[in-house]
């Protein structure tokens, strides 16, 4: 969720090069061959042979599964209706998440995915003065931006096993702080006690604002424990984000929302960077949530794959960051993070290179499809046990 894809460092941005690109639309489908092609993907990508000379792609946190199909029919049957602007099916999107997390329809913010989300709290917290309380190692969407427009950060270590420290967080809060947290952690998978967490939350939120981001949430084994959205409901100063880029298959789809107090969504939209999502993208959201077939589904294969990468690092008999609950994990590889993304490019795999300076020998690898993976596996143990 940084400004630009998964694939890519985010840039220093100057609030130019930030302005030009929160303004950017996504970018609708519009050719029916394309959205067949996601069909097939969705119906077959787990079982598919590939060419072995294909790339491997294993970099950027997607589904590798695809959308559900209903979400895929869903898109084609509105393809007729593309002319049309896209209120109607933002409203009923806004109302169909309040009613499923039980809060207030104002307090429901649809977006191009949960990255103009970041960025407006980035944006927003400069614009008070606050200054953000995160970790060292955590996703860079909301940290990175807020250093552009000259917010102060203040990265607290993690813990030994790599999971956030909330008590060294914590002690920092104060009047003029907030705080970002990323639950599961990007890139680490790591998530945060549930109690813990939920102690956490419910004393800051009293002091200062807390974003949460739980783009990965639907993907852990105990989400419902992690959920942080009562806190939504009970109108504290809580951001709770969420996207259709992971679990959904939705990635290129462009659709996140977060759950937030009405209020504060007001101040979100008087800075006027936000943009509209495509119609597209808003059909097949909707029809995604209600195919909790599709759902489940996902869960398992994801999990499998999870677990065929733990494997893969114990055979290679290298750590990772333990009991992850993304759809990735982060292992120490022994080597620089960007030498080893290369070598891994040259043997056809494509993984995140050194985007954590504060782990320079350690990467981020995520689920991809089985072959996929086997062919991960291969190159890593190749890689690995030479040096």
């Amino acid at each position: 969720m940084s400004l630009v894809d998964e694939t890519t460092t985010v840039p220093n941005l100057s609030r130019r090069n930030w302005m030009k690109l929160a303004g950017m639309g996504a970018t609708a489908l519009t050719a029916s061959p394309f959205i067949s092609a996601c069909a097939q993907q969705s119906a077959h990508a787990d079982t598919a042979d590939a060419p072995a000379n294909s790339l491997a792609i294993m970099s950027s946190n997607e589904n590798p599964f695809g959308p559900s199909p209903k979400a895929v029919e869903a898109m084609k049957a509105e393809l007729p209706n593309i002319y049309r602007y896209t209120y109607p099916s933002v409203v009923a999107l806004t109302e169909q998440i309040a009613k499923r997390e039980n809060v207030s329809p104002d307090q429901v913010l649809i977006t191009n995915g949960s990255q103009p989300i970041l960025g407006h709290f980035s944006v927003w917290a400069n614009s008070k003065g606050y200054k953000i309380l995160t970790s060292e190692l955590t996703y860079e969407g909301v940290p990175r931006v807020a250093e552009a427009f000259g917010t102060e950060v203040d990265y607290s270590p993690v813990k030994a096993d790599l999971g956030y420290d909330l008590e060294t967080i914590g002690s920092k809060v104060k009047p003029g702080t907030c705080v970002y947290l990323c639950n599961p952690n990007n890139p680490t998978g790591k998530t945060i006690d549930p109690a813990e967490l939920d102690a956490f939350v419910d004393a800051v939120s009293l002091k200062v604002p807390v974003f949460v981001d739980e783009a990965y949430l639907d993907i852990a084994d105990d989400w419902e424990k992690q959920a942080m959205t009562k806190y939504v409901r009970m109108g504290r100063p809580v951001i709770v984000a969420r996207t259709f880029s992971k679990i959904y298959g939705m990635a290129g789809q462009r659709v996140g929302y977060a759950l937030m107090p009405a209020d504060m969504i007001k101040e979100f939209y008087a800075f006027q960077l936000m943009s509209n999502v495509n119609k597209l993208g808003l059909v097949g959201a909707s029809a995604s949530l209600n195919d909790t077939a599709h759902y489940e589904d996902m869960k398992m294969k994801i999990k499998l794959g999870r677990e065929k990468l733990i494997a893969m690092a114990r055979d290679i008999g290298r750590p990772i960051a333990e009991n992850p609950q993304g759809n990735f994990i982060y292992m120490d590889t022994g080597i620089n993070a960007g030498e080893f993304a290369s070598a891994m490019l040259a043997k056809g795999v494509r993984i995140s290179g050194d985007r954590w300076k504060e782990r320079a020998e350690w990467s981020r690898i995520c689920v991809g499809l089985p072959h996929e993976i086997e062919k991960c596996h291969a190159a890593a143990k190749e890689i690995l046990t030479s040096i």
